[in-house]
């Protein structure tokens, strides 16, 4: 589920630029993906202000990034060539960059949300990630992440998460884990898991469809959905962090 070594930057590059030319083989807009991005969307919600600047991390094609424009002037950067061209085309009123994070001309402290939707799961250093994403937020700022639960993924069978080219970068972090790296510049204030799935280990009896129905004859499906996120058993964890003044 990750690559033994590390690819260069024009490796990575070139693996989105293929991954967005084949997005629908690889099912990249799916219900899972829609679920966790409407749960962001309420996240960035309660944070924004009068018309916040957005930076949209990982934007890919701008599907969601143009959500975000509800709540102010957002800007998209992504390493993918073809997501941006995509993005461009679709969504001419918003701001897309094609470029790495770390190498663009940001300037500091100037945004007032950072939003980074599955992208820290896929970067060589994710320390580097939180002090970069710290260092374009005015103090005070929010950052709203989501990314994938490794207590979940673990449990997965290769029909849920296949394997992955040599390219692609897999680096999974569990809610401790998570909560440690963001703490190093932000203020933890929301971290939840949602989407319960997985059918290995523990997980096979917690999701035991039998189980699930039993429950169901006492409590409605989303409360129970809510219960094991509560517990750390939803394939997604969604936190909201205020960068430290």
């Amino acid at each position: 589920m990750s690559c033994l070594t590390q690819p260069s930057i024009d490796e990575q590059k070139r693996f989105w630029d293929w991954h967005w030319q084949h997005w629908r083989d690889r099912r990249t807009i799916n219900q899972w993906k829609d679920q966790r991005h409407e749960r962001v969307l309420q996240f960035v919600g309660s944070v924004a202000g009068h018309r916040s600047r957005i930076l949209d991390i990982g934007c890919g094609p701008g599907r969601y990034t143009s959500q975000l424009a509800r709540f102010g002037d957002v800007t998209g950067i992504d390493l993918s060539e073809e997501a941006i061209a995509n993005a461009k085309e679709r969504f001419a009123h918003i701001t897309f960059i094609a470029g790495n994070l770390y190498e663009y001309p940001f300037p500091a402290k100037h945004f007032d949300i950072v939003v980074a939707q599955e992208v820290i799961d896929h970067i060589e250093d994710s320390a580097a990630f939180v002090d970069r994403a710290a260092d374009v937020l005015v103090p005070g700022g929010h950052m709203v992440l989501s990314a994938t639960n490794k207590f979940v993924v673990d449990r997965l069978d290769e029909r849920q998460f296949p394997s992955q080219p040599s390219a692609h970068i897999g680096r999974y972090f569990d809610t401790t884990g998570l909560k440690r790296l963001l703490r190093r510049r932000f203020q933890l204030l929301t971290l939840e898991t949602i989407i319960p799935i997985g059918h290995l280990g523990i997980l096979r009896v917690v999701n035991s469809p039998r189980l699930n129905e039993l429950f169901g004859a006492l409590i409605s499906r989303p409360r129970l959905e809510r219960i094991k996120g509560q517990f750390g058993l939803g394939y997604q964890m969604v936190a909201v962090a205020q960068r430290r003044p």
